[in-house]
């Protein structure tokens, strides 16, 4: 018997090929894609239209690489990650609402490494290769940035490696990517990722409160992120 209506609140057969996996739920989201109700399992939450699925995992590298392993097993085929990330330094283009997908993700994801041993030089793991050009076509009128991303495993440490990150070229910073694209490559799933800048490190950082323009621009990102992600998954 199947984990899977366990684990998702749905049966396996009611995800569609395209999916938009949320480590968290976004206020609002549901009712943009035109979702009535959410569906909660042990571990996942999911809900479909006739045209796409969403998957809501959870924070972290571990529940996001879980949900694409799981979602090899249904009809998924394409999946998108899509949440916040905070970025390295601001500069043009790249600034508190910008849209950004990672062209690669520099993994950081074992708390203890990133602790102990930050001068080793990570591992990446990219988006698929069509996927990814095809998202950054769509992307173009609503500006989306290609970056080079880390996925990190503490909010505490990496304001401690933001002159690391910057020497390295890193744009922005997540907490699941490397393990999604991981996850999608050893799965033969197709995968890539659409974040906005929600924060910007030691400048404006996550548990800082935003001023009214940055929280306006953060607000319109979500919303136009959500327009492309229902185009391109049509």
């Amino acid at each position: 018997m199947s984990c899977f209506p366990a684990l998702f609140g749905i049966k396996p057969s009611q995800i569609q090929e395209n999916c938009i996996l949320l480590p968290l739920l976004l206020p609002g989201i549901l009712k943009k894609l035109k979702i009535k109700k959410l569906y909660r399992g042990k571990l996942f939450a999911a809900a479909s239209t006739p045209k796409l699925s969403i998957v809501v995992s959870g924070l972290g590298p571990a529940l996001t690489g879980d949900a694409v392993l799981y979602l090899k097993d249904s009809p998924c085929r394409n999946i998108i990650l899509f949440g916040s990330c905070g970025l390295v330094k601001e500069k043009p283009g790249l600034s508190i609402g910008s849209l950004v997908t990672p062209a690669k993700s520099h993994s950081y994801e074992s708390f203890s490494q990133f602790l102990l041993e930050k001068n080793q030089k990570p591992k990446a793991s990219y988006p698929e290769k069509k996927l990814f050009r095809h998202l950054l076509v769509c992307g173009k009128d609503h500006r989306l940035k290609e970056v080079t991303c880390a996925t990190v495993s503490s909010l505490k440490l990496e304001e401690k490696m933001r002159r690391d990150f910057i020497s390295a070229k890193v744009d922005v910073v997540d907490m699941e990517s490397s393990a999604f694209f991981s996850a999608c490559g050893f799965s033969a799933l197709k995968g890539a990722a659409v974040f906005y800048v929600s924060d910007i490190i030691k400048v404006k950082p996550f548990y800082r409160h935003l001023d009214s323009l940055s929280r306006i621009k953060l607000a319109q990102a979500i919303e136009k992120a959500v327009d492309l992600l229902s185009a391109l998954l049509k």
